[in-house]
């Protein structure tokens, strides 16, 4: 059997949340580095469904844990919409 098939069927969804937390750690880095990002790239990464995955895989990764790792991500948003009433700010230590 063709290898890339065989790395493909035996992902599992740990797998998948680990690299969506590993891929969003490399984006960091890389605005970090000043490294550019793709114009549809950060249009699909700047998509709500696409921030809420990488922002669950983060956590997952972070607590290992899916209960957690929901409730971490939920917070997050509940903090920004609910408790901010919606104003955000461009960064979070404005001061620093």
């Amino acid at each position: 059997m063709n290898l890339s098939l065989d790395l493909i069927n035996n992902i599992t969804t740990d797998d998948v949340l680990k690299i969506g937390a590993a891929y969003g750690i490399l984006q960091i880095l890389a605005q970090d580095l000043g490294i550019k990002t793709g114009k549809k790239q950060r249009d699909l990464i700047q998509s709500m469904p696409v921030q809420i995955f990488l922002m669950y895989c983060g956590s997952y990764a972070t607590t290992g844990d899916h209960k957690t790792a929901m409730i971490a991500t939920v917070l997050y948003y509940v903090l920004k919409y609910i408790y901010s009433n919606g104003e955000t700010s461009a960064v979070c230590f404005e001061d620093v």
